[in-house]
């Protein structure tokens, strides 16, 4: 196995491991409201008769739809994007194609796959509210006794279905990044008192969505695990409720990362495919291609410039000094 497939070896061991124990969660969750509630069903629209069979169907079924929307629908809005935004900076910015280096650890893969995990998690959560009658509601005599299964369940089924909507602004954002699309400013622009700046076509995107999912996570989860819960449904808020609802908060997005990883191995390996055929699009827009100047000229200190100087002297002779 040679070094650059190795990269990939920590995050598809965490992956296969933060899935397995999402099914391990889930299951206990649903095992246990279907004791107090055998008739529950998480999601009606589904035409399975228990709550497991909704479970399973949910969580089974996002693989290959995210594969799938990765395969068919990434590079169609990776130009979709380009396009867009073209047309929202054209007045003062062009695009240009830039050549990267190869370099992308596991750490940045591990990173990748980070944001659209709270973009998921936070409108899934949104979506529950919006979309209540969608999902179980128990009668109200059994509220207090399943509530506290019910609400993180909800929570991995709603991110795990909102988890391909919000895969499908982030993949594009990750073809544009790895394919070198930026902007900088027109050479008129350089004229007006503003800084000359670069910044890449997905990086603009992918920090609008994180913007959204920092600030919307935090306030959806509280409402969630917190606000709804213990305030307005009435459960009563021991130190150990309080600590379970703490840690669904801060695990659920490390559960929803091992979702989103294998697709961005798969973006690392298609991007021999993906890569030239962004960039054309790219060029076929308008954009052209850039270099950065090497950085390799050192800059000699004052000691090593003094030395030269009296290395240079002593090399002279008496009547050329």
């Amino acid at each position: 196995m040679n070094e650059v497939k190795l990269r990939f070896v920590v995050p598809a061991i965490l992956s296969v491991m933060g899935i397995c124990l999402t099914f391990l969660l889930a299951n206990t969750l649903g095992g246990y409201i279907i004791r107090a509630y055998p008739g529950a069903d998480l999601v009606p629209a589904i035409t399975r008769e228990t709550l497991a069979g909704d479970v399973w169907t949910v969580l089974v079924v996002v693989f290959p739809v995210i594969f799938i929307e990765y395969l068919v629908l990434a590079l169609p809005l990776a130009a979709v994007f380009m396009a867009l935004h073209k047309v929202f900076k054209a007045s003062a910015y062009e695009q240009s194609v830039m050549k990267l280096g190869d370099r992308f650890g596991a750490d940045r893969i591990l990173r990748r796959a980070a944001v659209p995990a709270l973009f998921a998690i936070s409108t899934g959560q949104m979506s529950i509210y919006l979309l209540g009658d969608c999902f179980l509601v128990p009668p109200a005599s059994l509220a207090g006794e399943v509530g506290l299964a019910i609400t993180p369940l909800l929570a991995i089924i709603g991110a795990a279905i909102a988890l391909p909507v919000s895969l499908a602004f982030f993949m594009p954002t990750w073809l544009l990044n790895d394919s070198g699309i930026v902007i900088h400013l027109k050479e008129g622009q350089l004229k007006v008192r503003r800084c000359p700046d670069t910044e890449g076509v997905g990086r603009w995107f992918s920090n609008l969505l994180g913007g959204f999912s920092m600030i919307a996570l935090p306030l959806s989860s509280i409402v969630h695990f917190f606000v709804q819960p213990y305030f307005v449904d009435g459960r009563a808020l021991t130190p150990l409720n309080a600590i379970t609802s703490v840690f669904w908060i801060i695990g659920l997005p490390i559960l929803m990362m091992a979702f989103v990883v294998p697709v961005v191995i798969l973006n690392e390996l298609m991007l021999g495919f993906t890569t030239p055929r962004v960039q054309n699009i790219a060029r076929h827009l308008g954009a052209k291609d850039v270099q950065m100047a090497p950085a390799e000229k050192k800059l000699y200190s004052e000691i090593e410039m003094s030395d030269a100087q009296e290395n240079y002297s002593d090399s002279m002779g008496p009547d050329q000094r």
